[in-house]
């Protein structure tokens, strides 16, 4: 039996003067978010989500000064309906805002003010993996990219501090290879986005470290995934959340950023893993291909974010059925990226 969740309740019925003194405050990507609730349910699930970012308050010169974003998580009276995970819709009525849904939730982006809230009922709130990639991810990180974090769809997987975005369109098996890659001491930086930033330095962040999304049938890869129930996600598809230890606190440790980074254009076409340079011309193409209504939100910096990672190091690599004929290749690139001055 589920716990109930237990939340302040407001003094009227609009939730005009409702109290959130539930407060954390968390350097996501980098940037301080400041994360309020009238519930100690919400605070627990942000930080089974971002709570890693704490340990990069150990690391200064990571945290950007003087930026500030604001997320409010309103836990209220409510239901979601008889869906087993709440389906999730988003709007776009101009470039500045975003509406996120559900039966019973609603939330406001207001990408501007770097401000978000969001209304939540229990019921989303219990269902835990949804409710942290469907509410959490889309309340939070569309916000950072006002402090220059651009978003592209991409894995990343690093050694050190190089870092290599495995790109390609969705189901080519970015995920897959990224988790074998772990599987072979390759740190994951991200599944799915990463956030590139140009100033006053170039860094490529990863967001959510610790954490895979697989396709139900990649589990096919990872016996030990048996059993594992798949989760929704606010796009509507199903995918298997697989955790793992990402402890950069600890001795050695290092932050999801890389300061180098290559690009990796994944394809399949049936036949054995080959490997073959992308020219910048080809990694720009794609990328570009990939931004869509993205360009709308974050205007011309993302543009200059493609640029600036199609004029490094680009591959092209031809995936087999087996994920793992991909590391060695992979291990190549990431020796080329070591060797590279610039």
């Amino acid at each position: 039996m589920t716990t109930p969740i237990q939340f302040d309740r407001p003094l009227d019925p609009v939730y005009l003067n409702i109290q959130l003194r539930h407060v954390v405050e968390l350097p996501v990507l980098g940037l301080t978010v400041r994360f309020e609730s009238n519930s100690q349910a919400v605070l627990d699930v942000i930080e089974e989500v971002f709570g890693v970012w704490r340990a990069l308050t150990g690391m200064p010169d990571l945290i950007q000064p003087a930026s500030s974003v604001r997320v409010r998580l309103i836990v209220h009276d409510g239901d979601e309906g008889p869906a087993t995970h709440a389906p999730v819709v988003c709007r776009l009525p101009d470039p500045d805002r975003l509406l996120v849904q559900t039966p019973g939730s609603v939330g406001l982006l207001d990408l501007g003010r770097r401000d978000a809230v969001a209304y939540v009922t229990p019921a989303l709130l219990a269902d835990r993996a949804h409710a942290q990639y469907a509410l959490l991810h889309i309340m939070t990180f569309p916000l950072l990219v006002q402090y220059d974090r651009y978003p592209l769809h991409a894995a990343m997987i690093a050694r050190g501090p190089i870092g290599l975005l495995l790109a390609g369109p969705a189901g080519t098996g970015k995920s897959t290879v990224a988790l074998r890659a772990r599987h072979e001491g390759l740190e994951v930086l991200s599944d799915d986005i990463v956030y590139v930033q140009l100033k006053p330095v170039f860094r490529v962040w990863g967001d959510l470290p610790g954490r895979v999304y697989l396709t139900p049938d990649a589990g096919a890869h990872f016996p030990d995934l048996a059993g594992h129930a798949p989760t929704l996600l606010a796009n509507g598809t199903e995918k298997l959340l697989v955790r793992f230890p990402y402890d950069w606190s600890a001795q050695g440790g290092r932050a999801p950023v890389a300061s180098r980074a290559g690009v990796c254009l994944l394809q399949r076409n049936g036949g054995r893993a080959s490997v073959a340079p992308a020219s910048p011309e080809e990694v720009q193409a794609f990328l570009g291909t990939e931004l869509g209504i993205a360009r709308t939100i974050f205007g011309p910096g993302l543009d200059e974010a493609v640029a600036v990672l199609a004029a490094g190091a680009g591959w092209k690599l031809s995936l087999s059925g087996d994920p793992a004929d991909a590391l060695p290749f992979l291990d190549e690139m990431l020796n080329a990226l070591e060797q590279r001055d610039d």
